[in-house]
C-alpha cells in the first residue's frame, strides 16, 4: 500500500497556478500503471477533480460526463495553458539566468518547462539554456560544441 500513496494522482482544483497538461499526463501515467480501464479512469477523474474544477465538472453535458474521451478533451480545452501566460513564458525563455547556487539540472528544468509552455523545439531550448548558463559554465559547454540537447546537458 505504501507504494500506491507515493505515485498517487494529486487531486486538481484548476488553480490558474497548476498546470493542467502536467496533472493530466500524471493522471493518465498513474491510470495505466495501475491498468485501470476507461470507467475506473473516469471515476478517479472525477474524484480527483476539486474546488473549481469540481464546479466546472458539474456543469458539463451528461454525455461528456460518462465518456473519459470526451471528459479528457473538455479537461484539455479548458484548463490549456493561457496565451497570456504562453507570453510571459516565451519572454522569460531567453531573459532567464541561471542563478548563483542553482544546479545546472535545476535552471535547464525551468528552462525545459518553459519551452513546453511555449511549444519550442530543442534547438531553441538548446540556445536558451546556453544563453542562460553563468559565464563559466556556458564557456565551458560552448568549448565542446554541443549539436543536441543532450549534449548540452551532458557537458
Amino acid at each position: 500500500m505504501a507504494e500506491d500513496k507515493s505515485v498517487i494522482s494529486p487531486s486538481f482544483s484548476g488553480r490558474v497556478a497548476e498546470d493542467g497538461d502536467v496533472w493530466l499526463r500524471h493522471f493518465r501515467n498513474y491510470c495505466a500503471y495501475k491498468e485501470y480501464g476507461d470507467p475506473k479512469s473516469l471515476a478517479l477523474l472525477k474524484v480527483l477533480l476539486t474546488g473549481n474544477a469540481a464546479l466546472w465538472l458539474d456543469t458539463l453535458p451528461q454525455a461528456t460526463l460518462t465518456d473519459l474521451g470526451r471528459l479528457t478533451e473538455a479537461f484539455e480545452e479548458r484548463y490549456e495553458i493561457p496565451e497570456l501566460i504562453k507570453f510571459k513564458s516565451a519572454k522569460e525563455i531567453f531573459s532567464r539566468r541561471q542563478q548563483i547556487g542553482e544546479s545546472v539540472d535545476d535552471y535547464a528544468a525551468a528552462i525545459r518547462r518553459l519551452a513546453r509552455i511555449v511549444q519550442v523545439d530543442d534547438k531553441v531550448t538548446r540556445y536558451a539554456i546556453l544563453n542562460g548558463f553563468l559565464p563559466h559554465i556556458a564557456q565551458q559547454v560552448v568549448s565542446m560544441k554541443p549539436d543536441s540537447l543532450d549534449a548540452v546537458l551532458g557537458c
